[in-house]
């Protein structure tokens, strides 16, 4: 019995090689790109499911890799002491500048807040997921609205507004907490 089972599966595997085999190279090729495209899609619906319950947990980080400024001048900046996270509702964003004298031990500003509205916009599988809110910084101050885009492979836009209208974005990943390894400095209001 098992001899006649492993026969039929190796007649299989040989009928698939042959098909393999009579493919021409055009055919291989469009084969190939079609089995890679797949599996590119799965993996980004995947990540999306993942970046969704973060936002929807409200536990994530965006380690930022540019920062653009009030004026709209971009500077590169390390994801290890640049980002933007969120722990339920409390949340801590650090500026780190290389080149700058700050008040957080890294050159630049790290405060605490905590999040007054949140909202969540992802009906539409082929737009980015959008999370609209209000930050009230402590010790207190005015509100702060926010505005998070993230694309299914977890890169991110986060922009803050003034009271002017103009803004400050922080662009990046959007990752687990888990997987952080981000250096929070001292904070710029202390208690």
């Amino acid at each position: 019995m098992t001899l006649w089972i492993s026969m039929f599966l190796f007649s299989g595997l040989l009928h698939a090689q042959d098909t393999l085999n009579e493919m021409t190279g055009r055919d291989y090729r469009r084969y190939k790109k079609k089995e890679r495209k797949e599996a590119n899609a799965y993996e980004l619906t995947e990540n999306r499911k993942k970046i969704l319950r973060l936002v929807e947990d409200t536990t994530f980080v965006l380690e930022a890799d540019k920062f653009i400024g009030l004026r709209g001048q971009a500077e590169p900046i390390s994801p290890l002491t640049n980002y933007f996270a969120v722990d339920g509702e409390n949340v801590v964003i650090q500026f780190s500048f290389d080149y700058l004298a700050g008040k957080n031990d890294l050159g630049g500003l790290t405060n605490t807040g905590t999040i007054v509205s949140y909202l969540i916009q992802s009906n539409n599988p082929r737009k980015p997921i959008l999370v609209l809110g209000r930050l009230k910084p402590i010790p207190g101050g005015a509100f702060i609205p926010f505005e998070l885009a993230i694309q299914d492979n977890g890169s991110a836009r986060f922009s803050l507004m003034n009271k002017s209208g103009r803004q400050l974005t922080l662009t990046g990943r959007v990752i687990s907490p888990d997987e952080t390894a981000v250096y929070k400095g001292t904070r710029l209001f202390r208690k």
